[in-house]
This record gives structure tokens, sequence and C-alpha cells, in this order.
């Protein structure tokens, strides 16, 4: 076989850009429609019949994704190849756009430069999204090809940039042809009639943002009409959106689309089925409505309480949305929000050591877009690094960035927060882009107000518990991190807030720092130890009986309560379980001694316990102290610190890996040159720490000795 290189598009061995991109998009890739671009993106000069483009991707929106290999064009034999990881197509809607039927590709690859493949596509029904089986690939000649049908392909511009299918393998893919033949089998509508929408709060009888799906006979999502939510996801603007499984939805298709208060659109005749949810605090709304022929069907969606948090002094956030604004009164992104009735959006800018993604329009109360009481704010996850976590400050009033020559000091952007008033923290909780090593690095300076601990449908309290049992008051929050995260959307995971007062964004935060606060995929939690709320710190005699009493309760259209635990140094004390199969309320009222100061917590479990699809919800602790002896777990103080000891050393010891940082592409250069200079710059900070670490093993020994 022959092959000649004719243009190296990007990403040669060091993952850097070689053929002058000018933006993080990657060179010929077409202009972001909203803001910069946070993915891999490139465009490829290679024309094919009934193909409009051919990008080269690292995640395709069609459920695939992929990594680090090179993409070129090659000349190969008398085919012109792209060769690399992961393909998007854009099906030329003059060919085909929105149908509903079988489709054959025929793939023509070259079997030596090709791995397993598959291809995802948007389809009908179920979740859209469609996935071939794993084609492995026929060796022995210079081209191979594959033929594969896709099922109930719809072509309706659902992929990244507008595009239609996803081709490759986590080896690559040498793609020398492609060729599209339809079925033409798409069924044509008896006639068409209208649908009108108007959605309210049945309590109040006020209109509500709210989240739809409408699912024909077969399972096809009709395409939402301009009467629906327009929605930034990345810089691709669209109507209808991926609800992943983890997520509670009361349909099983999972296409879903957003309304703000009233829509129109006009429908195949048929029977439909209709769903709405408006976040864990309502009920699911599910009926079967009928259109007819040059009829319109009227309908009022009222949207019934399960809970009403905010009269309880409960005001939900999520800690962590990536979505770009260029205004700060942005309608369309306050619908998506207020939809999924979220009342503190943390609109986060994303930067990295090169750039900045998901930019917002001002900061402070400039930045602040409060309406009927959903607030958009403007925050920061900066820095961010594989090598030592990601960061998140709130309630900022300027924008805190760090150059690439002192990126890796993230202390310098902790204490610029603490210095206007922000709120400060670790993402992921703290465990992924070895967030571990900054917090053991950034909690001993009491930097830290929080850790990001449930997110992607999993709570993990490992990290967090292993810092509060040194004695440090580090609180949990919650994010969805949309759209990332498979992806999600946002309020999947929440944060809620007690408030004294009417709510503000300003008085959510100032609730925040003072402890007043659970997380949440579902459950709602009340706790209290000797009439204190979570959060709070007690001080007391040793011996003193401390009266605890805590509820749980759970939407059961989301899921069913399992049990309510009382958790003491991280250890379960009490349990309650529901005495009947359809209990959605749980109480445990106990008392325990207080024979030394410690933190107590409470956490609620739905049914549904998978590693990463769990319905949880946490509390922040009481912390009760006697006799000012700090909380600590003091039997565990010489393990916990030598294991954050060995993380400061890691920090300092181990190479930096920046083909694992999120936005490689862009990073890699400057981490490989900024790293040993910022890590000699790093290393009196690391000593320090360490040596309060070791002020708090000497406390504790001493206290072991006295006790």
């Amino acid at each position: 076989m022959t092959a000649r290189v004719r243009r190296i598009c990007l990403l040669v061995g060091s993952g850097l850009l070689v053929s002058g991109a000018a933006g993080p998009a990657g060179e010929g890739a077409p202009s972001p429609p909203h803001g910069s671009e946070a993915r891999f993106v490139v465009e490829l000069e290679w024309p094919r019949e009934n193909i409009a483009r051919t990008l080269g991707v690292a995640r395709s929106e069609l459920g695939m994704y992929a990594r680090g290999n090179p993409f070129q064009t090659r000349d190969i034999a008398d085919l012109t190849c792209v060769v690399g990881p992961l393909f998007a197509l854009d099906i030329d809607d003059a060919f085909a756009f929105d149908i509903d039927e079988p489709v054959d590709l025929v793939v023509t690859y070259a079997p030596e430069l090709t791995g397993p493949f598959s291809v995802g596509f948007n389809d009908n029904g179920g979740d859209g999204i469609g996935e071939s089986a794993t084609i492995e690939p026929e060796s022995g000649s210079t081209f191979a090809t594959a033929r594969v049908t896709l099922d109930r392909a719809r072509f309706a511009a659902h992929g990244i940039r507008d595009t239609d299918l996803a081709i490759g393998g986590p080896e690559g893919i040498a793609l020398c042809d492609i060729e599209v033949v339809r079925s033409h089998a798409t069924p044509v509508p008896d006639g068409y009639g209208t649908l009108r929408l108007a959605v309210e709060d049945a309590a109040s009888g006020r209109p509500v943002p709210a989240r739809f799906g409408l699912y024909d006979e077969t399972g096809r999502a009709p395409l939402p009409s301009e009467r629906s939510v327009l929605v930034h996801r990345f810089v691709d603007e669209v109507r209808l959106l991926w609800v992943n499984p983890r997520t509670w939805w009361p349909s099983e298709h999972r296409l879903a689309f957003y309304v703000d208060g009233e829509y129109e659109a006009r429908l195949p005749v048929g029977s439909y089925e209709l769903v709405a949810t408006r976040g864990p605090e309502y009920r699911g709304y599910e009926r079967t409505i009928e259109v007819r022929p040059d009829e319109t069907t009227d309908l009022t969606v009222s949207l019934e309480r399960y809970a009403n948090l905010p009269a309880e002094g409960w005001y939900s956030g999520d800690s962590h949305v990536h979505i770009a604004r260029e205004h700060a009164e942005d309608d369309a992104v306050w619908a998506q929000i207020a939809a999924e009735d979220i009342h503190v959006a943390n609109l986060l800018e994303m930067g990295n050591i090169a750039v900045t993604h998901f930019k917002q329009p001002a900061w402070g109360e400039a930045g602040q877009y409060v309406r009927e009481g959903h607030a958009l704010v403007s925050g920061q996850e900066d820095p961010r690094t594989v090598h030592r976590g990601h960061t998140i400050h709130h309630n900022l009033q300027r924008p805190i960035r760090p150059d690439p020559e002192s990126y890796f000091l993230y202390h310098r952007v902790f204490e610029a927060s603490r210095a206007q008033g922000g709120i400060s923290g670790y993402a992921h909780m703290g465990q992924l882009f070895n967030g571990e090593r900054g917090l053991a690095l950034d909690v001993p300076f009491d930097l830290v107000d929080f850790i990001e601990v449930l997110q992607g449908g999993r709570l993990y309290d490992d990290i967090w518990y292993s810092f509060l049992n040194l004695g440090f008051n580090v609180r949990p929050i919650a994010g969805a991190d949309y759209p990332y995260f498979g992806p999600t959307l946002p309020g999947v995971e929440r944060t809620y807030v007690k408030l004294d007062g009417p709510f503000a964004p300003n008085e959510w935060y100032n609730a925040y720092r003072s402890g007043h606060t659970y997380v949440s995929n579902g459950p709602f939690l009340e706790f209290r130890v000797n009439g204190r709320e979570m959060g709070s710190e007690l001080r007391v005699a040793r011996g003193q009986s401390l009266e605890i009493v805590t509820e749980a309760s759970l939407n059961p259209d989301i899921d069913r309560l399992n049990r309510l635990e009382l958790v003491v140094h991280g250890e379960v004390v009490a349990t309650a379980t529901p005495a009947s199969a359809d209990g959605d309320r749980l109480r445990l009222a106990t008392e325990i001694e207080a024979d030394e100061s410690l933190w107590v917590a409470v956490r609620a479990f739905g049914d549904r316990d998978g590693e990463r699809d769990m319905t949880v919800a946490h509390s922040a602790p009481v912390f009760v102290v006697v006799e000012d002896d700090p909380w600590w777990k003091l039997e565990a103080v010489p393990e916990l610190v030598a294991r954050h000891r060995a993380k400061l050393q890691e920090l300092l010891t181990e190479p930096i890996r920046p083909a694992g940082d999120l936005e490689y592409w862009e990073t890699t250069r400057l981490l490989e040159e900024e790293w040993e200079p910022q890590r000699l710059r790093l290393e009196p900070r690391v000593q320090e720490a360490d040596a309060r670490y070791q002020t708090l093993l000497d406390r504790a020994a001493a206290a072991a000795t006295s006790s």
C-alpha cells in the first residue's frame, strides 16, 4: 500500500496545533455561533456525494468519544482518505433531513490504518441515539468495505455542529469513501393539526417554564417549533436535548425540549404521549393527546408540587453550569434554568492555562439576572489542570484570570476570591483530574470552602470525610456540570440552601457560607441537633446528651426512599427504613452522648443505588464542640495526615501528563513548558502545608496521650 500525507490538519505527536489554527476549534472549523468552542473540532476537506461537511472531533454528541490520535488527509492508492479517531458527518439536508427510515451506509476504509470501529447516528424513538455493532476490519487488501444499516435513521442535525453521523474507534480509522443509501420509506403523514400548550403552576396559576417530551405512537419526537426555547449546548444551538438514563423522566423515550410558559406547533395527525417535569419539587405530568387534521388542540398543563421548599426557606442552586452569555439578561438561558426550577445557576467561565470558554458578560450584581425567583450568576471554573484538579469560584465581583506563568499557584486565586467575598472550592468530588493533590495543599491554609461531592449520579464522600475528620470545616456542594457528564442537564444534581428571609442571590451565598445546606439529586432533608440546623457549631459539656431529629422525603415519581442514615465521624450510627413499600417520608429521632467533639450529618438514599446512578442526599454537618477540642476523629488523624502528605509529594514528584487535560489540544505546550519552573515555586508552599500537617499530628498525639 502506498500512502502520501497531503495535509496534517492538527495534532502531531505532542498534541500541538501545527496548522496555524486561529482558535481552539482548530484550522478550518466553522465559526462558532455562540461563544468559543470548548470541544475539539476541525473541518476536513473531503468532499463526498450527499455529505455537506466532514469534521474531525473528540466528542460527537451522538454517544461516541475519542482522544489523542492525529487527523490527516492521505492519498492511498487512488483514493483520498481521512485518518483519525472520530469523524462527524453532516448529511446534505437536500438529500435527507428529519427522515424516519432504514438507511444503508457503505463504508470504504483502509484496513492497515483502521481498528475496530462503529457508527453513531441520530435515530427516532428511545433516546434518539443509535449505534451500530462494532465492525472488525478485514485485512489482506488495500481497501475493504462494510455495509451498515441504520435503523430508523433521522438525520436532524442533533450531533456536534449540526452533524448527523459519527464514525470511528479507539484505534482510529482511515475513511476512504462513504455512500449513503436511502430506502425512501419515511411515512407520509395523513395530515396536520396544531397543538397549543399553556403551562402553569397548579397552586398559583401563574405561567412557568418546564421541560417537555412529545412522542408519537412509534416513539418519534417531532422537531420542536420555534416557540420552544433555543438552548446552548457548548456552541451548538439546539431545541431537542437528550435526557440521560440517570435523570428522572416520566417516559421511556428520552428526547426533550423546553417551553417558557406557552408553546405551539404544527404536528402530523395522530396520538401522542405528552410528558412534562419541573425539577424534583414537582410531580411529573403525563397524558395522551390527539392531534386531528386541520384542528387546534388547546391544553393547559398544570404542574402540581410535591413539595414547596421555598415556602420553608430552602432554595436550590446548581454549582456548576457552563452556558455562555452575551448579555446578562439572557431570557433563553433563564428559561432553561427556570424550567428545571433552579433558583441560583452558577454560570461558570471555564479556563485552562491557554484560553477561557463559556464567557460571561458581567460580574457581581451587574452579572446577575434575577427574574421570578430564579437567578443567573457569573462564576468561574479556573484554574483547572490535570495535575492538581479543577477549582470553582462563586459570587465573584470580577473574574480572576491567572496568567500562564503562575497558573499552578492556585492559592493566589483562592486568596483573591476570598478578598472579593467569593466562595471557592474543588470540583468533581475532589477526585477527578488529581483534585486530591490540590486539596491536600490548599485545605490546611483554610482556603477551601467546599468540595463538589455529588455529580454524575454519584456521591463521593471519602475525600470530603477525610478533611472533616481532621477538623476542617469544608462544606458539600453539588452541580451537574452541564453540558458535560453524559451530557447531563442543569440541576440534575443540586445544592439546597436555607435562607432566613426573602430570596436574593447574595443572601443565598451568605447562607451557604454559614453551612445551612445539603446536596441532593432527589431527596429533601431536614436535620437538627439540639434544635440547631445543619452547618451550625454547637458547644456542649462533655457527656451532654444530643437530641437529633432528622427527616427525609422524596418525590415518589423519582424513586422510593430506601433508608435515612445518621453519620458521626463518617460512620453510620443509626438508620431508619420505610415501614411500607410506598413510603415517601422517613423520620429518625435519637439521642447520642457528646463524649468528645464530633461532627454529625445525615444522608438519605433511594432504591436506585448504582455506583454512578444513585438517588441520594447528604447534609452539611453540625459541628459539636466539647471543651474547645477539635471535632476531628482522633484515632484516624495519623492515617489521614499520612494520606494527604503523600498527595503533597505526588504533586511535586509525579510527572505532568498533559494528554489527560480536558482541552489537551489547547494546553499541552504550555503545561509542558510551565510546570517545572512553577513546581519549584510551589515547593515552599508544599513545605508549609506539610509543616501544618505535622503540627496537627503533634496536637493529636498530645491529645491521645492526655486522654
